[in-house]
């Protein structure tokens, strides 16, 4: 499929076609339980909401063979109606391979690149914990303010610092790292390097984990959080072979 840039707006229309079409496939494809969870997933991943994707997919139901009977009682908006022309014949896997790319424009060339050499991978997995950690630091900033009120924000994701957001006020600042939870309770990990930030700044540093994702999203904060949850070393040995050529 060639490179062409798409709005977000469009991404989350194209969310709700690939699910009105595929139905119980799409979710399989991505990996996801229940529409509840595609929906969550996919509306904060994508910078929008659960609603959006909910809404779009049911504009499109009247169109497809499925169980659910959709928005029957109203005409399409145009713009959806330019988006089902568009898309409505794509096989499961380009389309699935197309929402992909929303989450990480990487993550099919990866794939391909597996395929070749011969590597074991799980691209629904993969998928899965790239939208869930997307779909949480989107919930975060669509709701910080809740929590941080007259604090700016700062996004320090590219700068693999040890903590995804900086929050400032007038008085004091807080690195901000985020977790994404499926579920309502599970497990996470810290980097060397996050771990070592969280340690170095303490009271200045902030867990914020958006957990049942799978149903609805909850927030929780932590400030100091090697203070508030016993975290197990976890070493792994890896061996790295190199080529070394002679010019």
């Amino acid at each position: 499929m060639p490179k062409i840039y798409i709005k977000n707006r469009e991404k989350l229309i194209i969310c709700g076609l690939f699910l009105a079409k595929f139905d119980k496939a799409a979710l399989q494809f991505l990996g996801f339980s229940s529409f509840i969870e595609s929906f969550n997933t996919l509306g904060y991943a994508l910078g929008g909401k659960p609603a959006n994707i909910k809404n779009y997919r049911d504009e499109f139901d009247p169109y497809f063979d499925n169980a659910r009977v959709g928005w029957n009682k109203r005409e399409m908006r145009d713009y959806c109606k330019e988006i089902l022309k568009k898309y409505k014949d794509l096989n499961l896997q380009d389309f699935g391979n197309l929402i992909l790319s929303f989450l990480d424009k990487n993550i099919i060339t990866q794939e391909i690149i597996n395929k070749t050499l011969h590597i074991e991978s799980n691209l629904n997995q993969v998928a899965k914990r790239i939208a869930t950690g997307l779909a949480a630091e989107q919930f975060f900033m669509q709701n910080y303010s809740k929590t941080f009120s007259d604090f700016s924000l700062l996004d320090t994701r590219s700068l693999a610092c040890g903590f995804d957001f900086k929050l400032d006020s007038k008085n004091t600042f807080y690195f901000v790292e985020i977790k994404g939870l499926n579920e309502a309770k599970g497990s996470f990990l810290f980097t060397q390097k996050e771990f070592e930030i969280a340690q170095k700044f303490s009271q200045n540093y902030c867990l914020y984990i958006v957990s049942n994702l799978k149903e609805k999203p909850k927030e929780s904060v932590f400030f100091n959080p090697l203070e508030s949850f016993s975290f197990k070393e976890i070493k792994k040995e890896i061996t790295q072979i190199s080529y070394q050529g002679v010019f």
